[in-house]
């Protein structure tokens, strides 16, 4: 037999340099291109409990509640009696949807123009070097956001009591009314009540939007400000206010959508009176389901369906103006 010659140092040094390079390019290589076979388990099995969450609590009770929509359905009995858009003919010609379509966008729409300009100038001064003591103001301001609306309602219910709510009581030792008021049983108060008890409970939540926009204007810009002899008002007016333009778009409209959500204050404060004055569309939808007999569930699905078709129209406008609102953030560089 021949035997077989030993390697060379010249083959020994070119299989260590082609090892070598096979090891710097899998180091080059990005994580997610080099998981491969089993190591996809695991990522599918920290996914799969979210994803069966959002697919049971979300996807399919958004499907559901547009089948339901075409039928004249009670929850209870089989789903049988098929309607078509019936159920939507009938709401486009209802009084009470469209009265509770009103107070929903006045409430939205006042309570935007509320809480957003009051949670921006509380955040200008917090965020002020010159003020002392601003993690208790800020535990102060946040603070109502932990309680839970149902609760605030409550709480704000017995307060606002005409016979022996706090409010009215000092209303009446400061002699600045005659006679109790009625705030919640009032039907010129009832709506602007509700829209200040929740100004007073999301307040924090703009505060601190306001804040995390105001702390990413770059210093630079306040340092050029000052050596060109602008002051304060005036470092506020054309510096801080212009970069946070873009972001301030985004709070706006995120404000607006989620107050078209309300429902918790109006069931534990007013329960829709006095005379429809408080009924808003998420409680309308709730009565028609649930609290008015006949149960119509199938009626309360399409109602549920032409409120989401609005909340689409302002999330579908949020999302122009925030992509708008990129492109501005890119430019100032923040």
């Amino acid at each position: 037999m021949t035997a077989q010659a030993p390697e060379t140092p010249a083959s020994l040094s070119f299989w260590a340099r082609r090892k070598a390079r096979a090891k710097a390019k899998a180091r080059a290589v990005p994580f997610n291109r080099r998981v491969r076979g089993k190591d996809y388990l695991w990522v599918y099995a920290f996914l799969a409990p979210f994803a069966i969450l959002y697919i049971g609590f979300t996807v399919w009770p958004l499907f559901a509640t547009i089948i339901y929509s075409f039928f004249e359905w009670d929850g209870v009995k089989p789903l049988e009696d098929f309607v078509g858009l019936e159920n939507f003919v009938t709401i486009a010609q209802d009084p009470l949807f469209w009265l509770s379509f009103r107070n929903t966008v006045v409430f939205a729409v006042i309570n935007t123009l509320i809480k957003v300009p009051l949670s921006l100038i509380a955040a200008i001064v917090l965020t002020r070097k010159w003020l002392s003591g601003k993690r208790i103001f800020r535990t102060v301001f946040f603070a109502p956001l932990v309680i839970p609306v149902a609760m605030a309602g409550l709480i704000f219910q017995i307060l606002l009591h005409p016979a022996n709510g706090a409010v009215n009581d000092v209303l009446l030792s400061l002699g600045l009314v005659n006679q109790p008021i009625d705030f919640l049983g009032d039907e010129r108060l009832a709506l602007l009540s509700l829209i200040l008890v929740s100004v007073w409970q999301i307040f924090g939540q703009y505060m601190i939007y306001w804040m995390a926009a105001l702390q990413n204007v770059p210093e630079i810009l306040y340092e050029a400000a000052e050596l060109d002899g602008a002051n304060e008002s005036q470092k506020l007016w054309y510096v801080t206010l212009p970069v946070i333009r873009p972001v301030a778009i985004i709070i706006i409209f995120l404000a607006f959508v989620n107050a078209l959500r309300v429902f918790g204050l109006v069931v534990t404060m007013t329960g829709g009176g006095p005379g429809f004055q408080t009924y808003v569309v998420p409680y309308f939808i709730y009565t028609q389901a649930l609290v008015d007999f006949p149960f119509r569930y199938g009626y309360a699905s399409a109602a549920a369906v032409l409120f989401g078709l609005t909340i689409l129209v302002a999330v579908t406008i949020q999302g122009w103006f925030v992509n708008r609102a990129d492109q501005d953030r890119r430019d100032y560089g923040v």
